[in-house]
């Protein structure tokens, strides 16, 4: 026996005596990959481009498995026969070509089905000051994925992902009910792992309007800061849960959203009234993953609350017209250090939600400092899928 075919039955010895279960044999076993295919191609007649769905080949993720003799049915005995632990499945060369596997080697069993969980990025949960994690998620046959204790890292945007659940696979079947074919990784074959992000994204983009007046000729608008205050960062995620993330009050904190990204807006000379809502943004270049929460609207002043708040920090110079004088001469400029603080509670955004990228679209009037206006959008963040778990 072939020292692969050890391991694959190793793996299977945790299943329950009383249920027969066998890996294939020599010259029929099929190995257990994982290649990644975004959502679209699960709808054949698609014929959208996939470019960015693709899961990211540098980014290893976490799958568990049980085997049941009949179809899921999504009650807790459906877990008893546990077929891969929070295994690490990472991009690497299977047989001469790359494919997603496992460490230790796994195959399809001759009876029975298989249901694969995964998750993105795998982790062992001893990291959580680098990937977020305070502990290994977990999966429940009747509420779904679970993870406890998330905590958001400020240095870097850990995209936190889980799958749809890939119940009652076989060697031989797609979910779909199309024969198992060795199409590589670009094709729908073997076990789809389709992720979710269960985090939201955000981002900024600024323009800056109004009139601008006979006497002058020349407005800059530079913004030098954006943070957010009082922002969530700590919660626990709950699959079957409304919502699914819930968090401690006292589990806030501030980011300096966009440091050293500085943008120099030109002054569009009109008035809102008569310009489209979406022209002339230019995009922060800073975007973050941040923890899905309700936002809050509780009284004034605004710098004096605990609702997640914007922060702005700006400087508006105008120069005015004058005979014999360029633009270069700075006595005929006049310059104005702003900063202005206003709520992320919108009436149309008034939470964050998972799966989400929200982009906040903001209105500087240089005419008038002591207020930011907000042209809020929300738009669905793009679904990730991992390729299909191929039990090869």
């Amino acid at each position: 026996m072939k020292k692969g075919l050890i391991i694959a039955l190793a793996a299977a010895a945790g299943i329950i005596a009383c249920s027969k279960v066998e890996t294939a044999g020599d010259g029929t076993r099929k190995q257990i990959r994982f290649s990644v295919v975004n959502h679209l191609q699960r709808n054949k007649a698609h014929t959208l481009p996939f470019s960015g769905l693709t899961y990211p080949t540098e980014v290893p993720f976490g799958t568990f498995a049980w085997w049941t003799q009949n179809d899921w049915t999504g009650i807790a005995a459906d877990q008893d026969n546990v077929f891969i632990d929070n295994e690490k499945v990472s991009y690497q060369l299977v047989n001469g070509r790359n494919a997603w596997t496992t460490s230790s080697v796994y195959y399809w069993t001759k009876s029975g089905k298989l249901t694969f969980a995964s998750y993105s990025p795998w982790t062992a949960g001893t990291t959580p000051a680098t990937d977020g994690f305070a502990a290994i998620p977990s999966y429940n046959a009747a509420s779904g994925w679970q993870i406890a204790n998330y905590t958001i890292v400020d240095s870097t945007n850990v995209d936190l992902m889980y799958a749809d659940l890939a119940a009652n696979c076989t060697q031989d079947t797609n979910l779909d009910g199309t024969a198992v074919t060795d199409g590589g990784d670009g094709g729908f074959s073997g076990v789809p792992t389709i992720f979710n992000h269960a985090l939201c994204r955000l981002s900024f983009a600024l323009r800056a309007l109004g009139p601008k007046n006979a006497n002058v000729d020349s407005i800059v608008v530079t913004v030098k800061d954006v943070d957010i205050q009082h922002i969530k960062y700590k919660g626990s995620f709950s699959q079957s849960a409304n919502p699914r993330w819930s968090s401690n009050a006292a589990d806030t904190t501030g980011y300096d959203f966009a440091p050293e990204s500085p943008l120099t807006l030109e002054l569009i000379p009109n008035t809102p009234e008569n310009v489209a809502a979406t022209d002339n943004y230019v995009i922060l270049p800073t975007v973050r993953i941040l923890l899905p929460q309700t936002l809050l609207s509780s009284g004034d002043p605004v710098a004096a609350t605990d609702d997640q708040l914007f922060i702005l920090k700006y400087t508006v110079k105008i120069h005015y017209k004058k005979d014999n004088y360029p633009e270069s001469d700075p006595r005929y400029w006049s310059v104005s250090e702003i900063t202005s603080a206003v709520r992320l509670y919108k009436d149309d955004i008034p939470a964050w939600k998972d799966n989400q990228s929200i982009t906040y679209r903001i209105t500087i009037n240089p005419y008038t400092t002591e207020k930011v206006f907000f042209d809020p959008a929300v738009v669905s963040w793009e679904d990730v899928y991992s390729s299909d778990i191929i039990i090869d």
